[in-house]
């Protein structure tokens, strides 16, 4: 059965032994293997090439099996290394041990031998290299979970904002700054529809140039498009570049702002450099672009009741104005009426002290004139219902 993913080095001067090992044994079974004859340079090919085992052998010339496992030690190498040792070698094997051996041989090598020693290492390497991987995955799913726990605390922080800010600047610009902080980008900014005059004025900004100006109409070029499709918009690279907002960016994210089924504006963030934005960042803009909405929603409502309050603060003011009026006709008529009511008396005690001495053209103008008075009071009795 092949295990091509193992690789073996194997160090031996004896010809025949390297042969079997390494061809007939190891070769044959589908291992990966690498052959050397001499200690020194083979100790060079090992902390190159890191192989997965070595085998070596103790009884090599001049650059000894032992001067070669201190010197992979002395190189920090922690694949397992087997060696061979002579009929009767158990003390080199123990030597070797001390030295960081992990198995041994003993000549005359059998096939069976090596191929049960290194299939026992190689099991062990696999389930090594398993366990990294699945430490790996545990490490980097914990890193994920971490990164998604501080994205819905940073949204959730977001959202209260929304509700308590009363401040209009500061709440756009707090959308602005997470936008930028979750999505990683270099720049960000709020593009709001104007009704009457149909432009997109720029309500926040971060790290924007400064010959931009805020609360005045920008067109970036592509605010438009996502306010006409109502989609979200990701480029980089050069689709950019027939945009006015290449002149400060190379990539962009876009999404609209909707409230009520309405695209009221956008929310952008951008890099300088055509580093794209990915999946999650549009995720993320998406659930920022939420509050913003709410935001947006909000504000106008605050406006209309602020209208609304001004409205009947005026109508309110009037009315008081038209009650002091009346009240000012009501007093100047009680005022009257005391005049009037004498004059009628005067009147009455004149027709009766006059008598018969009194004509009847007299009679009439004295009754007509107690008749317009009458009139009046009664005018001025009416003022007061």
């Amino acid at each position: 059965m092949a295990k091509p993913n193992e690789k073996i080095l194997v160090v031996d001067d004896d010809l025949d032994s390297l042969d079997l090992i390494g061809k007939q044994v190891l070769g044959a079974s589908g291992y990966q293997v690498a052959m050397a004859t001499d200690g020194g340079s083979a100790v060079q090919q090992a902390v190159t090439a890191q192989p997965d085992i070595v085998i070596v052998s103790m009884s090599l010339h001049g650059f000894s099996g032992k001067d070669f496992l201190s010197a992979l030690k002395s190189q920090n190498f922690e694949q397992p290394v087997v060696v061979i040792v002579p009929h009767g070698g158990e003390q080199q094997a123990l030597a070797a041990f001390r030295l960081g051996a992990r198995d041994y041989l003993v000549r005359p090598v059998r096939e069976a031998e090596v191929i049960t020693v290194v299939d026992k290492l190689s099991a062990e390497i696999r389930l090594k290299k398993e366990r990294g991987q699945l430490q790996q995955k545990v490490n980097q799913s914990a890193a994920e979970l971490q990164e998604r726990v501080k994205e819905l605390d940073t949204l959730h922080k977001l959202g209260k904002a929304v509700t308590n800010l009363n401040d209009v600047g500061l709440l756009f610009n707090r959308l602005v700054e997470t936008a930028m902080q979750m999505t990683g980008a270099e720049m960000a900014w709020m593009l709001l529809a104007d009704e009457a005059s149909k432009q997109t004025i720029l309500f926040a900004a971060k790290n924007l140039p400064p010959t931009i100006q805020l609360r005045q109409p920008w067109d970036d070029g592509l605010a438009s498009l996502v306010m006409l499709s109502a989609e979200p918009l990701n480029i980089s690279g050069a689709g950019m570049s027939q945009f006015k907002i290449a002149q400060i960016a190379k990539a962009a994210l876009v999404m609209p702002i909707k409230a009520r089924d309405q695209v009221v504006g956008v929310l952008t963030v951008a890099n300088k450099s055509a580093k794209a934005f990915s999946d999650n960042h549009q995720s993320l803009l998406s659930a920022i672009t939420d509050y913003a909405s709410i935001a947006v929603v909000n504000v106008r409502l605050f406006q209309a009741l602020e209208h609304r309050a001004r409205q009947m603060q005026q109508a309110y003011d009037e009315l008081k104005a038209a009650k002091s009026k009346d009240e000012v006709v009501l007093a100047f008529g009680h005022q009257l009426r005391l005049p009037l009511d004498q004059a009628k008396g005067y009147i009455a005690l004149a027709v009766q002290e006059g008598g018969t001495a009194l004509n009847e053209r007299l009679r009439d103008h004295f009754r007509l004139a107690a008749e317009r008075i009458t009139t009046a009071m009664q005018m001025i009795d009416s003022l007061g219902k």
